[in-house]
């Protein structure tokens, strides 16, 4: 196996045999004492694997249907337009913005979200189901993974760390396609392991495919795919083989995977204008300097930053013990088992660097490396068997940060309460008559998806008055009154919301807890 190859001949049958000798079983010193977590001894595999599977489920299900937010629209909407068979557009965006006519972005997601549609309905939990399995599968591989390099024992801290994960929790609750792009990422690198072991082409070029099906969910599965290069690279080396057998391979696997995606690109009408505004033109917005500078907000949300209300507490970073016990766990592998060390590297930094170059700096693409990041705490408490205070600081530290993240899942869920989209879209509708154009946030969309929507994030309401003719606007969303501080594009769209209520009636005011004090507008005649 690839890992334990990486750093020695410690084997499985080793690690569990020391395992279950050093950890488990009872300790005789003067008196005997019932070692840390000896408990964990006599929990079967299946068990094991149902306590993790179940923790995951009982964090993802609860509020399904609540707190529908903007990014999901944004791919719900071509979803829906595959399943009436419009083909792949978005119809929440104005005929003004290229989306509306071919949306180019990766269509892993809308084809998923497009056959829950047609199978279970329109709706929040439909689309969002995709991700739940999604989700629930990462959970399971990262598991097994564990189970198979360090043995059942450790794969247990393993599961409850990738089960109880901040941010895949959040992702496998929503319409996103963080969730798969990981589940694709983790097959494509069980490929590449089997192919060091067999050296069978076969492996290698599937991984490659894979991966390919991964992209097709979202571009930040590239990082994962030049560590895949590197280690196939090194795999070749070490094997007395050609460098670049592997790197070919996976490569053929890579370009057939992409294959349909271009022939589409290339065949649609308006194609590769799609392509070009999606790929070239909106990544082409800042400098690269730019981009790294706004790293910060990425990290900001993962160090818990403007979690607390109030403006001295939401200066805090609550989360900040967790990622400080990710590191420490890493210096605990460079101590130990320094191959281990440089491989969790290999597996992390490219998309790390990667992260820099893209555009969203959502802490959601930092989903990707939650299998890795508990993964090596699985390999930090394996690499501290000979080392009795570390491994238990080790157990008791990974015990807590399980703890710390199954608490802010269920903070997460208390505030998702106060969200309920059902109830929001209900008095929309009934604000508005049926078959009138709609001008709002994104976010609004799924609730007027059988009526002409436009929203603001790609159409000025001016131009949504003038040129497509909207009477009924939505006002006072989350976003439009607080909208960025870094963005002068807010400042702009309630100086234009300003002027459309000037000559609009009130048709009804919505307070709702979490979407903000809505104001539905009716333009005069």
């Amino acid at each position: 196996m690839l890992l334990h190859d990486l750093a020695s001949s410690f084997s499985n049958a080793e690690s569990n045999r020391l395992f279950t000798a050093t950890v488990l079983q009872t300790e005789t010193v003067a008196v005997a004492r019932p070692a840390p977590f000896a408990f964990i001894r006599r929990l079967s595999p299946r068990w094991v694997l149902l306590i993790v599977c179940a923790l995951f489920v009982l964090q993802v299900l609860p509020y399904l249907s609540y707190r529908w937010v903007t990014d999901e629209s944004w791919y719900a909407g071509p979803g829906l337009s595959l399943a009436l068979g419009e083909g792949l557009k978005d119809p929440a965006i104005g005929p003004n913005d290229i989306e509306n006519h071919v949306d180019a972005r990766p269509p892993g997601t809308a084809l998923v979200i497009a056959a829950a549609f047609k199978t279970f309905g329109i709706g929040q939990v439909a689309a969002r189901l995709g991700s739940v399995l999604a989700g629930l599968f990462t959970v399971l591989l990262t598991y097994l993974l564990a189970r198979r390099w360090f043995g059942r024992h450790v794969a247990l801290f393993t599961g409850l760390l990738i089960g109880t994960d901040n941010l895949l929790i959040l992702s496998s609750r929503t319409a996103r396609p963080e969730a798969f792009t990981i589940l694709f990422a983790l097959l494509s690198l069980l490929l590449v392991d089997r192919y060091y072991r067999s050296s069978l082409p076969v492996l290698v070029a599937a991984a490659g495919l894979v991966a390919a099906i991964g992209t097709m969910f979202h571009i930040t599965l590239l990082g994962y795919i030049v560590s895949s290069v590197l280690l196939l690279s090194w795999i070749d080396y070490s094997n007395g083989k050609f460098p670049l057998r592997g790197t070919i391979l996976y490569s053929a696997g890579f370009t057939c995977g992409l294959m349909p995606y271009a022939v589409w690109v290339f065949t649609t009408p308006r194609g590769v204008e799609g392509f070009r505004a999606e790929f070239l033109s909106r990544a082409a917005t800042a400098s690269l300097l730019e981009k790294f500078l706004q790293e910060g907000r990425r990290y900001s949300d993962v160090l818990g930053l403007h979690l607390l209300p109030g403006h001295l507490l939401g200066s805090l970073p609550i989360r900040l013990p967790i990622p400080l016990f990710l590191l420490f766990s890493g210096w605990v592998l460079w101590r130990c088992r320094a191959r281990w060390f440089y491989l969790a590297l290999v597996l992390t930094v490219p998309s790390l660097l990667w992260f820099i170059y893209t555009v969203n700096k959502s802490s959601r693409y930092l989903t990707l490396l939650s299998p890795v990041t508990a993964l090596v705490v699985g390999a930090a408490i394996a690499a501290t068997l000979h080392h009795r205070h570390l491994r238990r600081l080790m157990m008791v530290g990974a015990g807590m940060v399980v703890v710390a993240q199954f608490a802010g899942n269920i903070t997460l869920l208390a505030a998702a309460r106060k969200a309920n989209y059902y109830v929001l879209a209900s008095e929309l509708l009934n604000a508005v008559p049926d078959g009138e154009a709609v001008y709002g946030t994104i976010t609004f969309w799924l609730a007027f998806h059988d009526q002409p929507y436009i929203s603001y994030e790609r159409t000025w309401p001016i131009d949504a008055e003038k040129r497509f003719h909207v009477r009924y606007f939505i006002a006072g969303d989350r976003m439009m009154q607080l909208g960025d501080d870094r963005d002068s594009f807010y400042e702009e769209l309630n100086q234009q919301m300003k002027d459309i209520e000037a000559r609009s009636d009130v048709v009804r005011n919505i307070e709702d807890p979490y979407y903000g004090h809505l104001s539905v507008y009716r333009v005069h005649r």
